[in-house]
């Protein structure tokens, strides 16, 4: 019987321990440990119910449009849990000028689509619509190195679609700076447009005529909007995959002091004193964590990871009565530019959003702070954070209604940043690791920060292990 141990209960580690319990349960000849430092599984995942609401303390949902997230789900038998955004609220604004401004209809993450919605939006001067457009004729890039965010749009579509829209929405995401970021590992598909349609706009244009080309009959039958979540809150997924997994042994407070390989198997010794041995090794921890572990049996691996570095951000999620508040909340929410000197970098309208998150006669919001831009805001005391964001919403939105409540959570040093050359970075990472057979990684360090990304890699972490251990057999 072959052992395989994981350490690190993030939403990565997790998945990878799933897909061994199903490689059990069909049969394979496999035991399989993870081990949790923290007091809880999940990782950022986390949420809250109380009373009817739905909180989340971290990600609140995930893109449809990678799969491993609902197809997890659906392995789970959780599918029927899925739920979409609310198709009668699309809006999402922009806070600029001091005053929130409606995201033009057709605008495709950054990049316009429709000619009438762009043309007539107030959200770009007459300059920055000129030189959006001037997309459309600006040759592309000629050589395959990686730049910043900023460096792309800027080159691309010009600085005040950076200010507006680049950096609130598409560097929000990330919680990074986008003069720093990387383009090739955040936003690929940008990348890709350029290299093969020379214009963003003309790209866009393209992949929208090709999928209205699709007959109806011929495309997936769902109802997945572009975000989807669960209705008891994304703490299912990780609380239905431990129940699912009765083969796997799940330890919290099981903290890893080092690692260390004996005779071509793998030894966990932990910090109680305890040690477990193993045949192969997944760390699906986050990047500072895994170079530790790894320091000293590859210190040019663990020199590379150090470099990934990760920020600070913070939540906060305010619930007022419903009768006479003082705004409509008619939309998703808003994204705040940096220029505008707020705290709150966006917001959203959860009980607009996500209906089913909160109780009748209830709304609910939750605003982000933080950021690799704004990462002192983040380290601030829970009760400065409520004061800061209540002060923003009232001068932003009018709100000048006493909560019924406010929950503040802190997410210390738990967004990674992908800066430029990252995927060079983790290619030399990864190829370093052929020289230790039987140890693979996963997690959001390495390939993606999403929710579907990192179940992808656990997914292929525990897959990659499964067939290392029947080719050991």
């Amino acid at each position: 019987m072959k052992k395989v141990i994981i350490v690190g209960g993030g939403i990565a580690g997790l998945a990878a321990a799933y897909h061994i319990q199903r490689k059990i349960s069909s049969g394979a000849p496999l035991e399989c440990s993870l081990l949790e430092s923290g007091n809880q599984f999940g990782g950022k995942i986390a949420t809250e119910r109380s009373d009817g609401f739905v909180i989340e303390r971290g990600p609140d949902s995930f893109i449809s449009q990678k799969p491993a997230a609902i197809q997890l789900c659906k392995q789970l038998g959780i599918e029927d849990h899925l739920v979409g955004t609310n198709p009668k609220t699309p809006r999402t604004y922009v806070y600029t000028g001091g005053k929130l401004v409606t995201m033009p209809d057709g605008l495709s993450l950054m990049i316009p689509t429709k000619f009438l919605p762009f043309a007539t939006t107030p959200l770009f001067s007459l300059a920055g619509k000129i030189r959006m457009a001037c997309d459309l004729v600006i040759p592309k890039k000629v050589d395959d190195r990686d730049e910043s965010l900023a460096s792309f749009v800027r080159r691309r579509m010009g600085e005040e679609a950076l200010r507006k829209m680049a950096e609130p929405m598409l560097a929000g995401i990330y919680a990074a700076d986008p003069e720093t970021m990387s383009i090739d590992s955040t936003f690929p598909m940008f990348v890709e447009t350029e290299r093969k349609h020379r214009s963003l706009i003309l790209g866009m244009l393209a992949k929208k005529k090709a999928r209205h080309g699709v007959n109806s009959d011929e495309r997936p039958a769902n109802n997945y909007t572009l975000f989807m979540t669960l209705k008891d809150g994304l703490a299912k997924m990780v609380e239905t995959i431990i129940e699912k997994s009765p083969a796997v042994q799940f330890q919290l407070g099981a903290r890893v002091k080092f690692i260390s390989n004996e005779a071509g198997n793998w030894c966990v010794h932990l910090e109680n004193g305890g040690e477990q041995k193993s045949h192969a090794l997944i760390l699906a921890t986050p990047g500072h964590t895994t170079a530790r572990l790894l320091q000293p049996i590859a210190p040019d691996t663990a020199a590379t990871l150090m470099q990934i570095k990760y920020v600070s951000t913070a939540t906060v999620t305010l619930a007022y009565k419903k009768e006479n508040f003082s705004h409509a909340l008619d939309g998703f929410g808003f994204v705040v530019p940096k220029c505008e000197g707020r705290n709150i970098l966006a917001c959203t309208w959860t009980s607009s959003k996500f209906p089913h998150r909160v109780p009748q006669g209830y709304v609910m919001l939750r605003c982000y702070l933080g950021g690799a831009l704004q990462e002192d805001v983040a380290e601030k005391d829970e009760q400065t954070l409520a004061t800061l964001v209540r002060r923003d919403l009232k001068e932003i939105m009018g709100i000048k209604e006493e909560p019924v409540f406010c929950k503040v959570f802190h997410n210390r040093k738990s967004n990674v940043q992908y800066h430029v050359n990252h995927s060079r970075h983790i290619d030399s990472v990864m190829k370093n690791l052929e020289r230790l057979p039987g140890l693979f990684l996963a997690g959001s360090a390495y390939r993606g920060i999403g929710i579907p990304d990192c179940i992808q890699n656990g997914n292929q972490s525990a897959e990659a292990a499964s067939q290392f251990l029947a080719g050991k057999s």
